[in-house]
């Protein structure tokens, strides 16, 4: 007899042998579990922190403007909607693009590491901050979906043209991989100890 819990809302079914089935409670799939999924998650965590510096500090998009080159970083661009008095543009991009990831990497870091180190913290919260970084996750791309919308749309030559910079495919990859760090994450790891 082998005891197989959801991934999704923690049921724990008693099965003779283990086959893929669909939970009664939550109607999730319910799979095997995820060969090393600490360490693969740990890992991509690391290399997402290690993307966000080059995203912070190089150009997110490259203007020209009547031949003259404008290159701006996410944190110039916020000041200058702060400059234009467009407050709630500044808001959106500070959350979406500065905040949003940081929460995302610190917290899955910090779940990461108290699994690693055997940190006593109810299992409960644990499982709450990783829903609420798995809820706010998708809205970090916003930055580069105006970029991509800006560089796509706005092209005349010499006279104003738009592209992303450096950073917009740090950004990216940074995202990307936090995505597939929290998908690849099996909870079920939470409630081993």
């Amino acid at each position: 007899m082998v005891l197989i819990s959801c991934k999704n809302c923690h049921k724990v079914y008693e099965k003779e042998n283990y086959e893929d089935f669909v939970c009664t409670r939550c109607k999730h799939k319910v799979t095997r579990r995820v060969k090393d999924s600490l360490q693969i998650s740990l890992a991509l965590v690391l290399c997402a922190i290690l993307l966000y510096i080059p995203a912070m500090i190089y150009p997110m998009m490259e203007v020209t403007k009547l031949g003259v080159n404008i290159e701006s970083t996410i944190i110039e661009g916020v000041i200058s909607f702060l400059d234009m008095e467009s407050y709630f543009i500044a808001l959106v991009i500070f959350i979406a693009s500065v905040a949003i990831p940081i929460i995302k990497l610190i917290g899955l870091l910090f779940i990461f590491i108290t699994l690693k180190i055997n940190v006593k913290m109810e299992n409960k919260r644990k499982i709450t901050i990783y829903k609420f970084i798995e809820a706010i996750g998708k809205w970090s791309m916003i930055d580069i979906y105006v970029v991509a919308i800006l560089a796509s749309i706005v092209q005349l030559d010499e006279l104003f043209n738009i592209k992303g910079g450096i950073a917009a495919t740090s950004f990216a990859l940074m995202v990307i991989l936090t995505i597939i760090a929290a998908n690849r994450f099996d909870t079920r790891i939470i409630w081993d100890e």
